[in-house]
């Protein structure tokens, strides 16, 4: 499919990564030339410099065969501007990127449909609800639902006294109704097999029946029984604020320290209960006077990298238990988590996930989520009766790539499939894969 996508920055460079990978022609539109150079030596997209509302730079690209329009710029206007003008040129399917709260929650279809905008985005948005889901099971790195909440993907880290390490898999009494579907050493990883051995300071994957993924957790990993209610958040920017709002309305009880006054402000006027500092979270003094050691984890929000880091790293040092990172080059996630930060996440790569699982529903994708700054992709496919996979038994198929059928959801039921097990037309399969992979497997499975 031919798409274009409004927008050379951090979410747009992330978004035509992907997109090459699954073999689409990309066009990137950005008036800055920095930009687009910066894309010419790294990406194999086509690029035009210039105002992605522009009908007559548009009509030179040829708009005719357009399937997708992607707007992801930093204005809320100059997206939905945009998208707007791509409609009128006959592009089937929008998309903008809305950081305004208030625009995404009061445009119904019909507001959505004058204004030309068949999808918005809200970057900070989407995060929260994804920090949310991670911070209420404290002792995973990061959670996944599937199947309406049926199906569970969590990751979890190997420590020393856990008594998985040394064994091969095949000798492992795993609980039934759950496999383990993806190993992180080193950066690399991996699909296992029987024969793996984990180790000390390995990521794993458990994929499974969300009961039977809880029970591996309350087994084997820390903190099973620990329930994270006090957080201190570091920055108020727009993250900050979803987040806060997410957390007191889930019952936590939040401080939030902000330098900004104005962002102070704004903050105190959308909670009740919520404490907001306004004040340095590098001042040790302000830490101590606020009692942050007493917390249960510590999320570092700024813009700053390094000064996320650093709050965490102190943070931890004062003997919260859990610290979370939000970094803005997702190249950074292995560093930090090396470091001994315990979760990193880069919002950049949660909104390209979310628009790409809408660029694939038309070939049979559900939902998509990835994993480690992208070095795997859980997906949910439906399988129709011209599948190539449909009536055989799971022996009997050799899919393409390194990737894994971990769940088949049947009507209200979840399996999780042995090798006899046959799929259906209708089935719903959820499978952990590597991203180069994940073309490969679609184009297979749809």
């Amino acid at each position: 499919m031919k798409i274009v996508i409004v927008g050379a920055g951090k979410v747009g460079y992330s978004l035509a990564q992907r997109l090459i990978q699954d073999d689409h022609d990309v066009y990137v539109i950005d008036r800055s030339s920095e930009r687009i150079q910066n894309l010419e030596n790294t990406l194999d997209v086509s690029l035009v410099q210039g105002n992605g509302s522009d009908i007559q730079l548009l009509n030179e690209i040829g708009m005719e065969d357009v399937g997708m329009f992607i707007a992801v710029t930093d204005s809320d206007e100059v997206n939905m501007l945009s998208c707007a003008v791509a409609k009128i040129t006959g592009v089937p399917t929008t998309i903008a990127r809305v950081r305004d709260n208030t625009v995404a929650e009061h445009m119904d279809d019909e507001m959505r449909a004058k204004l030309g905008v068949d999808l918005f985005i809200n970057p900070e948005m989407v995060t929260a609800q994804e920090l949310l889901q991670i911070l209420e099971t404290p002792s995973a790195i990061d959670v996944e639902d599937f199947g309406q909440g049926a199906v569970r993907l969590m990751e979890f880290k190997i420590t020393d006294d856990i008594p998985l390490i040394g064994k091969p898999l095949k000798e492992i009494q795993f609980p039934e109704g759950v496999l383990l579907v993806g190993v992180l050493r080193y950066g690399e990883m991996i699909i296992p097999h029987g024969e793996s051995i984990l180790q000390p300071d390995d990521s794993v994957f458990f994929l499974g029946l969300k009961e039977a993924v809880e029970e591996v957790e309350s087994l084997w990993f820390h903190n099973h029984n620990t329930f994270y209610k006090r957080a201190v958040i570091i920055g108020a920017g727009l993250l900050g604020r979803n987040l806060t709002v997410l957390l007191e309305q889930a019952g936590f009880s939040v401080k939030v320290i902000e330098k900004n006054f104005d962002r102070c402000e704004q903050l105190a006027n959308l909670v009740d209960k919520t404490i907001v500092i306004n004040g340095d979270a590098t001042d040790f003094d302000l830490l101590e006077a606020e009692e942050i050691a007493d917390s249960d984890v510590i999320i570092a929000l700024t813009d700053d990298d390094k000064l996320n880091l650093l709050v965490a790293l102190v943070g931890k040092h004062m003997g919260i238990p859990k610290t979370v990172v939000r970094v803005g080059r997702p190249e950074y996630i292995m560093l930090m988590e090396q470091v001994g930060i315990d979760v990193v996440f880069s919002p950049r790569l949660f909104t390209a996930s979310q628009i790409l699982r809408f660029v694939r529903s038309g070939e049979g994708v559900l939902s998509i989520s990835t994993f480690e700054g992208g070095k795997a992709e859980s997906i949910e496919v439906a399988i129709t009766s011209e599948s190539p996979v449909a009536g055989k038994q799971l022996k009997d198929i050799r899919l393409p790539g390194k990737a894994l059928v971990g769940v088949i959801l049947r009507g209200d039921e979840a399996i999780v499939p042995r090798g006899n097990t046959e799929i259906l037309d209708g089935d719903h399969i959820v499978l952990f894969a590597l991203p180069e992979s994940v073309s490969k497997l679609l184009k297979y499975l749809t």
